[in-house]
């Protein structure tokens, strides 16, 4: 063996040291993303789901009655055709584009170098307060048909319902996670792929399974 050959070990064998420090780097980075996206999710659904149980418990005590006759529920079912598993989807997908379209933008401003522009920001700023109008509004809506109607009404929202919220969560998380720095345009895709496809579940149950 010359001289040569050894002067080149020591480089080869520092190359292969990094390319395996550089694997649990990126793994530990991954969990974390995907751990921070989890704790996300959670939050957002339980901060929806105590504000429907709130708003269900004040109805319930208070004005079921008027509400009933003003919602007029006759919870007579879905017909249980493919057609209105997707006129469904179609629906409640719109709240999901907004959200990955807002997150789009605040992506684009958050890789921009000089940061986000003036119409970035006001845009990102009317965009969540559309997103946190139809949030609340949506949790005061569910919310006051359970306290009028009670039973009746968690039967109608079930199995569907908890897909559903977990859909909308998994998409308001990744948006937050990512509403002030950049995101791996591969984690977005997981959890717009992951959000849609829970969507697509929930509208099959709430059409053709019934409690």
């Amino acid at each position: 063996m010359n001289a040569t050959s050894r002067n080149h070990r020591p480089a080869r064998s520092a190359a292969i040291t990094t390319g395996r420090r550089a694997t649990p780097q990126r793994t530990a980075r991954f969990l974390s993303e995907r751990s921070g996206l989890a704790l996300l999710t959670a939050a957002v659904g339980a901060t929806a789901t105590a504000g429907t149980l709130l708003v269900a418990a004040a109805v319930r005590v208070t004005i079921a009655a008027p509400v009933r006759e003003r919602l007029g529920y006759t919870f007579r079912g879905l017909p249980a055709r493919p057609d209105v598993a997707v006129g469904i989807f179609a629906h409640n997908s719109r709240v999901i584009i907004g959200v990955f379209g807002l997150l789009l933008v605040a992506q684009i401003a958050a890789r921009e170098a000089g940061g986000p522009g003036r119409p970035q920001r006001v845009m990102v700023t009317v965009g969540e307060v559309i997103i946190a109008g139809v949030v609340c509004a949506n949790v005061l809506f569910v919310g006051a048909a359970l306290g009028a109607y009670g039973p009746r009404m968690v039967g109608a929202v079930l199995p569907h319902g908890p897909i559903e919220l977990t859909a909308y969560s998994l998409a308001l998380g990744l948006y937050f996670q990512g509403r002030r720095r950049a995101l791996p345009a591969a984690a977005m895709a997981r959890g717009a792929a992951l959000s849609v496809a829970l969507l697509a579940v929930a509208a099959f149950l709430e059409t053709f399974v019934t409690v």
